[in-house]
């Protein structure tokens, strides 16, 4: 099977939001000239989710960024938290510190990004390509939902992320009855 990859590579310096990359693969999607197929967007993060939804209204998007900062309490120990912050908080068990794989320094507490991303996103999505471009619903759009950004102030750094785009032409998709 041949298939085409492209990478989105980009910093994540705002704690919570949603970012459209549906232009972005139907560019990759035009540049490599796949007319059908199938394109798979995967995310290489654990707080850093993958979504199909509506992005075009920005109200939308602040009632679903609400909902999710409310339904899933922030760490107390968080350096999300500050004076005046307006959504819940709690305390959980974890810090970022505790994956023996870490080989970074950060010392925030994220459980909560962790479970708004299982909760509130997928690791990949799976969307059609037909007359060279994504197949999606009239107010469909391909996002990344961030969870667990970092401004890189103290010991926390920015976040660097990567989106894969895999791009998987077929041979022949008939449409049947």
């Amino acid at each position: 099977m041949k298939a085409f990859l492209k990478e989105l590579k980009f910093e994540s310096t705002k704690a919570t939001y949603l970012r459209d990359i549906t232009d972005n693969i139907n560019k990759a999607i035009k540049k490599v000239a796949v007319r059908q197929g199938f394109v798979f967007v995967n995310t290489k993060h654990t707080t850093l989710g993958i979504v199909i939804n509506e992005m075009a209204e920005p109200n939308l998007l602040e009632d679903i960024l609400h909902h999710t900062l409310q339904s899933i309490p922030e760490d107390r120990r968080s350096t999300r938290v500050s004076k005046g912050y307006k959504h819940p908080i709690t305390d959980y068990r974890h810090r970022c510190q505790d994956n023996p794989f870490c080989n970074e320094v950060d010392e925030d507490y994220n459980a909560a990004a962790h479970i708004r991303s299982l909760l509130y996103s997928h690791p990949s999505v799976v969307v059609p390509i037909l007359a060279g471009k994504l197949e999606l619903g009239k107010y469909q759009q391909v996002a990344v939902f961030e969870f667990d950004g970092r401004d890189g102030k103290g010991k926390n750094p920015v976040r660097k992320r990567t989106i894969q785009i895999w791009i998987c032409p077929a041979e022949s998709i008939r449409k049947i009855d």
